[in-house]
């Protein structure tokens, strides 16, 4: 009998030694996800033209001139999936079609953009120009619940948007890019675009008064001159300052414009003009007769868009001796700006 309780008592004891630990039921989780790339945007055309509706195709442009940028893209997801549509215009200085610059210039860069959305927002980069500009009003979006649709960029051309020479390898060009993220994004470009030259001049003086001067004047009398003029010339490139008269009027006669520059005068009933563009007698040139002009300096390079100021643009006055009567005579002094290409 004793023998078998010991049996017992190492099998209950066997048992409790092999029996698991208990252990608390816990866990955790965490969330998988991966995105299947979209299309990338492909920029099937691009185009400049003088009309909205996009039919007369531009081979040059004018500044101060509105044209229209038509850029064709196609994304087979839809194009709401597009971030912006870009249009690049910059000048081309030998030909070769590259780089295209990041960033706007008011003499050689306008980069236009539209921010996609369903209220698209109209942008431009053009190096702080106070005349390069988008017309929003006038630019078009189109459906972007497509796969296909075009988007038209209404813009201004600065005044000094960069002329391009003529016989020369210059020219205009623009990329259209259609950018759904940095990796991808579709590019198309149109090449050759030609910038016409503009010139444009403003005179500060309305009228310039030598009061009452002696007959015989010559121009190096120090009292009666110079009487001066400012100019102001703008130019997208090379331009000259010109200038010219005709006869004038008094009250009974009239005074006839000697265009030799000898002085004195001898013949009777007649005037002279001298001019410089910085107040230097030694530096002048005659003044000729309208429409005829004389050249006061040459071969100036292209402007900003405040324009280069001509502040002590000066002019001289000399009479004849002679068969002038006392009164007051008046005429017109044309200035002009030309291209000097």
């Amino acid at each position: 009998m004793l023998k078998m309780k010991l049996v017992i008592a190492i099998a209950i004891a066997a048992v409790l030694l092999v029996a698991p630990a208990a252990y608390a039921d816990t866990g955790g989780t965490t969330t998988g996800q991966f995105g299947a790339a979209g299309a990338t945007p492909e920029v099937t055309d691009i185009e400049i033209y003088n009309d909205i509706g996009c039919t007369d195709i531009t081979t040059s442009m004018n500044p101060l001139t509105q044209y229209y940028a038509n850029v064709d893209v196609s994304l087979a997801n839809n194009l709401r999936h597009l971030q912006t549509v870009r249009v690049t215009l910059y000048y081309d200085i030998d030909g070769d079609h590259s780089p295209v610059p990041g960033s706007g210039d008011i003499h050689d860069c306008a980069i236009l953009t539209c921010t996609v959305g369903d209220t698209p927002v109209w942008s431009i980069d053009a190096g702080g120009s106070g005349s390069w500009a988008i017309v929003s009003d006038n630019c078009t979006q189109p459906n972007l619940d497509t796969t296909t649709g075009s988007w038209v960029f209404a813009f201004n051309v600065g005044i000094v948007a960069r002329e391009t020479p003529a016989g020369g390898d210059d020219d205009w060009d623009a990329e259209g890019k259609a950018i759904r993220n940095v990796s991808q994004f579709g590019v198309d470009y149109v090449y050759g675009k030609e910038m016409n030259w503009y010139g444009e001049i403003s005179v500060g003086a309305a009228l310039v008064d030598w009061g009452e001067v002696p007959l015989g004047l010559t121009s190096d009398n120090a009292t009666a001159n110079p009487q001066t003029a400012g100019v102001t010339y703008i130019a997208n490139g090379d331009y000259n300052e010109e200038v010219s008269s005709t006869d004038w009027t008094g009250t009974t006669q009239n005074v006839t414009l000697n265009t030799t520059g000898t002085e004195p005068l001898t013949n009777p009933g007649e005037f002279g003009l001298k001019a410089s563009w910085h107040n230097v007698l030694a530096d002048n040139v005659t003044v000729t007769e309208n429409p005829a002009y004389a050249t006061i300096r040459s071969d100036q390079a292209i402007t900003d868009e405040t324009g280069n100021i001509e502040s002590s643009n000066s002019l001289w006055l000399s009479l004849s001796t002679s068969g002038i009567a006392p009164e007051t005579y008046s005429g017109t002094i044309w200035y002009r700006i030309y291209d000097s290409d």
